[in-house]
Parts: C-alpha cells; sequence; structure tokens
C-alpha cells in the first residue's frame, strides 16, 4: 500500500476539529488525523490500511466502488452517514468528499462531522469547502519547487477567500527577530506600490508594535473587530486605508512561533471560526513552505555536487567522476574503457597559443559526445587525455565506437583567425571485468594499449591484449 507523506498531512490535519481521513480508490485508509481515531476507539495504526467501508463505525454498509466512481466523475460529494461512535450511539454524520491529486496518485479526502454539533450547518459547510479546496492546493501547487513570495501569495489569496477579508499579509521573523512580508494583498495603500509600477512592495525588517505584533509575542491567534479602541492601538501610517477588522493568526514550527498571517476588514469581523480556519491554513503554509526550501536545498546540493563532478572547461565528466563510477561499478556489469589522446596537442599549443588549444579540446569533446550512446560516459582525465566508459559492450560495439571517434576527428577542421587544421586521435581500449577487477585497472590497460597506437604511428585504435599481443 503507497503512503504519503506522514509530515505533510500530520501537521496540518491532526488538529482538526473534525473526523478526516485519506483514502485510496480501492477504499483503503492511508491517514487518519486525532478526531478520526478519538471517533472510532482505535489508534492510528489500527486504523491506516483497513477499508473505510468496512469499519464498524458504520451503522449502514458504505459501497465504496460506485461513490469513487462519482467522485471521479465530479470531483466533490456530499452525503450523510448513519455512524457509530465508540459509545456505541448511532449517529448522522455529513461526509464532505473532495478528490486531490498528488504526485504518486489520486485519493479522496473525507471530512466526516456529526450534524447534531453544528449549530449553523451551512456557514460550516462553506468553510469545510474552503479548507479542503485549500489542502486540495497544498498538494497540486507545491509539487514543485516556486519561490517563497509565490507560495505565500497562493496561501494569503486562500486566507482571504475563506475569510471574506479584503486585504492580509503573510510573513516571517527574520533573523534580527522582525518581521519580513512574504506576501502582501494591495490594500489601496499607495505607500505600499513600487513607483511607477502597479506592483506592491513587501514589508520587509518591520519592528512589532502595537496589537498586530501580538501573535508573535504571545503565540496566540487574536481577533480584534474593533481597532480604533484596541488599547495597544498605535494608529495607521500615512496613506493606509481604514482598518475596521483585524484577524492575526501566527505560524508556528516544532513549537516555535516564526512568523504570522495577518487579514483584515471582513465585513462584520472576524470570529471563531475564521481563527480555526487559519490556524489550519497556517499549518499547511508552513509544511508547504518548509518543504519547498528543503527541495531548493536538496537540488543546490545536487547540482553542486554535479559541478564537482564536472570538467568546467569542456562540460564532461572529470577524474573524481570516474573514481566515483568505479565505486559504484557491478561485476555483472561490462563495461569497455578507452583512454583517449589528441596527437601532438603540445605542438598545438605551442603554435597557436593556450586559447586555441583550448578550443581545440572543447571541440574534441562535443566530438566525442556525438559519438556515444546517452548510457555512455566521456570524461575528461587530463590535459588532452579523455576515457570514455561503454556499458554492456560487445568487443565489436567498444572497437565500432572509438573508430567512429577516431575518423570524425580526423575529418574535423579547427579554425583560428588566420589559419586551418586538423587533429587525430590515438585511441587504446580495455574490457571490464574481462581484462582487469577494477576500472582503474582497466584504464591503465587501455593506456598500455594507447601508448602502441602512438608508436605504431598515431591515429589508430588498438585493443589491449594480455602478454603484449595486439589486434
Amino acid at each position: 500500500m503507497v503512503q504519503l507523506p506522514a509530515s505533510l498531512w500530520k501537521s496540518a490535519l491532526d488538529g482538526a476539529s473534525d473526523e478526516i481521513y485519506l483514502v485510496d480508490q480501492h477504499g483503503f485508509i492511508h491517514y487518519a488525523n486525532n478526531a478520526a481515531v478519538t471517533s472510532m476507539g482505535f489508534n492510528e495504526t489500527q486504523l491506516v490500511g483497513q477499508q473505510i467501508a468496512n469499519l464498524k463505525a458504520n451503522a449502514a454498509p458504505v459501497d465504496w466502488t460506485p461513490l469513487w466512481a462519482d467522485l471521479v466523475r465530479v470531483g466533490f460529494l456530499r452525503l450523510e452517514a448513519q455512524r457509530r461512535g465508540a459509545n456505541g450511539n448511532d449517529y448522522l454524520a455529513e461526509w464532505r468528499i473532495t478528490l486531490v491529486q498528488h504526485e504518486i496518485g489520486t485519493f479522496a479526502l473525507i471530512m466526516a462531522s456529526s450534524l447534531l454539533k453544528r449549530p449553523n450547518v451551512e456557514t460550516a459547510d462553506n468553510r469545510k469547502t474552503l479548507v479542503a479546496n485549500a489542502i486540495n492546493q497544498v498538494l497540486q501547487d507545491t509539487i514543485n519547487p516556486q519561490t517563497d513570495n509565490e507560495i505565500g501569495e497562493l496561501w494569503l489569496k486562500m486566507a482571504e477567500d475563506m475569510t471574506g477579508s479584503k486585504y492580509g499579509f503573510v510573513g516571517e521573523i527574520n533573523e534580527e527577530g522582525k518581521y519580513d512580508a512574504l506576501a502582501l494583498s494591495d490594500p489601496g495603500w499607495d505607500a505600499c506600490r513600487i513607483p511607477g509600477t502597479n506592483k506592491t512592495r513587501l514589508i520587509m525588517n518591520m519592528v512589532f508594535r502595537g496589537f498586530w505584533g501580538l501573535p508573535v509575542t504571545t503565540g496566540e491567534s487574536i481577533i480584534v473587530n474593533e481597532p480604533d479602541q484596541h488599547p495597544q492601538s498605535v494608529g495607521w501610517p500615512e496613506g493606509h486605508p481604514p482598518l475596521t477588522a483585524f484577524l492575526g493568526v501566527p505560524m508556528k514550527h516544532n513549537g516555535q512561533v516564526i512568523g504570522m498571517f495577518a487579514l483584515a476588514n471582513k465585513e462584520g469581523g472576524y470570529d471563531e471560526e475564521d481563527v480555526k480556519c487559519i490556524e489550519l491554513l497556517s499549518l499547511s503554509f508552513v509544511e508547504a513552505l518548509l518543504r519547498r526550501r528543503m527541495m531548493v536545498r536538496e537540488q543546490d546540493l545536487h547540482e553542486a555536487r554535479d559541478a564537482s563532478l564536472k570538467d568546467p572547461m569542456t562540460s564532461l565528466y572529470n577524474r573524481r567522476f570516474f573514481d566515483e563510477f568505479q565505486r559504484n561499478l557491478s561485476f555483472e556489469k561490462k563495461t569497455a574503457v578507452l583512454a583517449c589522446d589528441v596527437d601532438h596537442f603540445k605542438a598545438t599549443n605551442d603554435t597557436y597559443g593556450h586559447a586555441v588549444g583550448d578550443m581545440v579540446l572543447k571541440e574534441v569533446a562535443a566530438i566525442m559526445m556525438k559519438c556515444v550512446r546517452e548510457s555512455d560516459y566521456v570524461i575528461r582525465i587530463g590535459g588532452e587525455e579523455f576515457a570514455i566508459l561503454i556499458q554492456e559492450p560487445s568487443d565489436e560495439v567498444a572497437q565500432l565506437t572509438a573508430e567512429r571517434i577516431r575518423q570524425m576527428l580526423a575529418g574535423h577542421v579547427f579554425h583560428t583567425a588566420s589559419d586551418e587544421f586538423s587533429k587525430t586521435v590515438s585511441i587504446g581500449i580495455a574490457m571490464f571485468p574481462d581484462d582487469a577487477d577494477s576500472l582503474a585497472g582497466c584504464l591503465e590497460l587501455a593506456d598500455k594499449a594507447l601508448y602502441q597506437a602512438k608508436e605504431g604511428g598515431r591515429d589508430r585504435v588498438v585493443r589491449y591484449v594480455a602478454q603484449n599481443q595486439v589486434l
């Protein structure tokens, strides 16, 4: 059974008051939040892996196959189900089911709640739909790395839509303990606009003061529906639009406050349901933001490592790559090692200078790359020396590849500002593991064959044979 990353769901959904399940197309539960665990009377380990249609809590059977077909067709379902609580009492529950897409598959997100527990069903319905849609976007919009600001803008827009806010901002605490906005909606605040454009300037390095900073300093959400009357009101900057209501929710990670959602000017003011929705969204936002940064760090590390394995001039792999490749090579995988050396290269440098010599090496590298398969590797060992690793070849394939390189290079014309010339290459071949029990050993043997090619007149291919018997 495929499992989604647990951290994505646990941090965002475990604190929700409704039961939440993540279910695959076959009806198997992949995730159940704390409310579901409490309601069912099981622990999470017992719930995960069960079929939701077979739970003892179902007072009436659930036919999952047609339900899934309907969900795929319309994307969202709302139904009423007879449930049986851990105390044995039956109750009527509502299931709101959203189809969510993830990089590993398609799932049903079920939000279940007792109809007896909600005084304002229609309002709660709308909120749950918005929360479910927001969670769906968590999966769809953060699979690929985006910028921090793009993620902030996405979540801020969802927060404003959820609460009916006119504007808001979301940001984090910087290293100096001040506030840096990641996203700021345009409130009609002229002072926030970059001159000459319609782009909104982000708030950076702001000191926490007044009631708007309380979510960060106290770690608690705050509702201020009469801002002018609040004892910590400090007024507004010139050009700031009127503030009629304020909602601030801290963003937390591992129990520490790292930033804040701030929303403003909901008609009629904010309530506790707004707080619950934005607290849930805040958890999802932090998860998405940190996940994006982790992916970027991993990508940077991968690129740095890849750069360390590349020759900066030719963009070919370098000797360090050869050594790493050797460590991971299986004895069951046959590899041809071609040692290549550009003939009379020193004379080229002496005649035309090192700049032309570098040009020759780059063009030689390009010719070699054209002559090999995508599964093969061309490596610059140093100077004018190259090695080519041909994976799982026959002797004939290795020989033909080497001959193709030799012929293409011999027919290539190099141009300088005032002259043109040609070059040739000598190539030696050895086979792993037939000729040696290590790739380095094969390279040494291929070098011996290469020197025999040099001694034989250059511009030729020589296959290494033991006891100096050369083919």
